[in-house]
Parts: structure tokens; sequence; C-alpha cells
């Protein structure tokens, strides 16, 4: 096991005991986040969650919206989580200050993170989720799921592996692997 997958692995556990900890007589539930919502009132402002950032292909809203796929996959996990998503469902760039405001929300809730889940679909350009990751790539907190028919897919696993982010290939793989920074052990 690479020192790379070994401190990712270890970030996770530390992240994940700190939040079982600070919730263990709460109950697990999921909240998903994004630009111009509010934590319900039952959220504690969010301590005692893992955060997650969604990260990846949203194309203008044209593609897959893989963010609510991944919120049930962790709707049935144990544990207390926050999702950031920043795929608004009425997004209007009309709006006065709102490219502003959402790429502000967007570095802010990257930087306020636990975790980084970013997926790129094969069939996109992605051009902002790139920038994104070369922005993280040393957080050490960052996990790709980037599909094999990606344009650039190449540059993509070149510089997962020169920093060693976990790569996979699909929502399944990354679901089912060790690495995962949610996956109980069996």
């Amino acid at each position: 096991m690479g020192y790379a997958l070994m401190r990712h692995l270890a970030r996770a556990a530390a992240v994940l005991c700190m939040a079982a900890m600070a919730c263990a007589q709460r109950p697990d539930v999921t909240y998903m986040l994004r630009p111009h919502e509010e934590l319900p009132d039952g959220a504690d402002g969010g301590r005692g969650f893992t955060k997650v950032f969604l990260a990846g292909t949203i194309d203008m809203g044209a593609g897959r919206d893989w963010q609510a796929e991944m919120y049930e996959r962790f709707s049935g996990t144990e544990g207390r989580f926050i999702f950031f998503n920043p795929r608004q469902e009425h997004w209007d760039a009309s709006r006065p200050g709102e490219m502003d405001y959402q790429e502000n929300w967007e570095l802010e809730r990257l930087e306020e993170a636990d975790f980084i889940i970013m997926y790129i679909l094969g069939n996109s350009k992605s051009p902002i989720s790139l920038l994104e990751m070369g922005l993280h790539a040393r957080s050490g907190k960052l996990y790709i799921i980037c599909e094999e028919d990606f344009y650039s897919h190449d540059n993509v696993r070149i510089t997962c592996s020169r920093y060693g982010i976990p790569l996979f290939s699909s929502m399944e793989s990354f679901w089912e692997s060790p690495s995962n920074p949610v996956r109980k052990p069996i």
C-alpha cells in the first residue's frame, strides 16, 4: 500500500472517528446544502458532521445528476453528513452578482469540506472540475471518479498517480473500495 493511500485512509479514519465521537448519541442523518440554502435547525450549524463537497460534472444542468445518486448512497450509511452540492435547481445567471456568489460559495465550501468527491462524466468537458482538481490535488481530501471515456482521462489518471489521489472509474467502484472515506470495514 502506497504512502499516499495510507495518508488518505488515515485522514478518513480520523475524521470519521471524530464525527462518531461527536455524534455518538445523535441519529444518523445526511443533509444536502446548495447555494442560497441554509441548514435546518437540527443540523447544529454543521458541528459533528462530516462535510463532503460534490465537485464534478454539471454541464450547466444538462449532465446526469450524479450528486443526487451520491446523496442516496450516503443516506443509507451510518453517520452524519452534510453534502455541499454546487448544482442549483434554479440557476439564474442574469441575477446580479450571481456568478460571483456561486464561485465564492464553491471555493469556501471546497476549503471547508472534510472530503471532496469529484465525479467527471465521460461525455463532458468539465473545465471547472479540472481547475478544482488542480487546486486541491495536494489537499489529501480529494477522491476522483473519472469515467474512462472522458476526453482527458489520461491527464486525470497521471495527475492522480503523481499526487496519490484515489481514482475510480465508476460510482460503484468508488462505493465498494476500501479507500472510500465512509465505507465501513466488513
